[in-house]
């Protein structure tokens, strides 16, 4: 930078490596305790490098508990959630942004859906256990990887909306009215004109969206028992009434975060691209 000195390099550097080791200890540390055994779990001072690496507590979890099912579930899970959650937003948040309610109400359409985000889950996850033991159709959405994945979506809903809403006002108006004018219907303009520009701004909600499902906690604690239990509550599982398995826990850890870590890197330059122009206003 024009005008740096070497002092104000060396602490702007310093600063950065500080804050990346501060936010990559934890991760490190997780997965060096992960190839631990259990002798060198009570190490006393402990081991900043594992000594004697094993690979029995992925053996464990993989082979003995067939913890990969708790991964599949969870990615059904986050699918249908994200799938849901940006189909229904997408066209909410297009709607709004394109047609003008009477008396401000998209304000106060918007602010009401907000609220929703506003909610505890713990206030509506009672009466949904109770929804979801009652046969509907038929059928019960307790313990379903479906009716968890409905309510994971309805709760990103107002994020999905309120993320969306900002990339379709970017789109000039002239455009769509272009094909109007040519004889294309609003849901053909919104298909062949306004959904491929806002693109980058669907893949990254689409990401954000399967991110928060696959890490939901409590929902999944309630709405599940054994049939669609997800990666969260099988980690939470590895403490037991007896004994708690650190090694299995830190194990649980990594396998969960691989996953979603590498759709992170994968989709990079989608996240990004839409954060940035979702962040421009004109």
């Amino acid at each position: 930078m024009v005008g740096e000195s070497r002092w104000d390099r060396f602490w702007k550097y310093f600063l950065i490596a500080a804050v990346s080791l501060l936010v990559l200890l934890p991760v490190y540390w997780m997965a060096n305790m992960s190839f631990k055994g259990r002798s060198e779990f009570v190490a006393r001072p402990p081991t900043i490098v594992v000594q004697n690496p094993t690979l029995e507590n992925y053996y464990d979890l993989l082979v003995t508990q067939r913890f990969y099912r708790y991964g599949i579930n969870s990615l059904i899970v986050a699918l249908i959630a994200a799938t849901i959650s940006v189909a229904v937003g997408t066209l909410a948040a297009y709607a709004l942004s394109r047609y003008r309610l009477p008396r401000n109400f998209n304000y106060h359409l918007l602010f009401t859906m907000l609220t929703v985000r506003m909610f505890p889950p713990i206030v509506t996850v009672i009466p949904i256990f109770v929804m979801y033991n009652q046969p509907i159709f038929g059928f019960r959405l307790l313990d379903t990887r479906f009716g968890l994945g409905l309510v994971d979506a309805f709760m990103e809903l107002p994020f999905v909306i309120w993320m969306m809403i900002g990339f379709f006002r970017e789109i000039p108006r002239d455009m769509e009215e272009a094909g109007l004018v040519d004889g294309d219907s609003r849901f053909g303009v919104l298909r062949k004109i306004a959904i491929p520009l806002a693109a980058p701004g669907l893949a990254a909600t689409f990401i954000l969206v399967f991110i928060a499902s696959w890490n939901e906690f409590l929902l999944a604690l309630v709405l599940t028992q054994t049939r669609a239990q997800t990666l969260p509550i099988a980690v939470a599982g590895q403490i037991t009434q007896f004994d708690i398995k650190y090694g299995n826990m830190m194990a649980a850890g990594v396998i969960t975060t691989v996953p979603v870590l590498i759709l992170a890197l994968l989709a990079q330059r989608h996240l990004t691209r839409g954060l940035a122009v979702g962040g421009v206003t004109g």
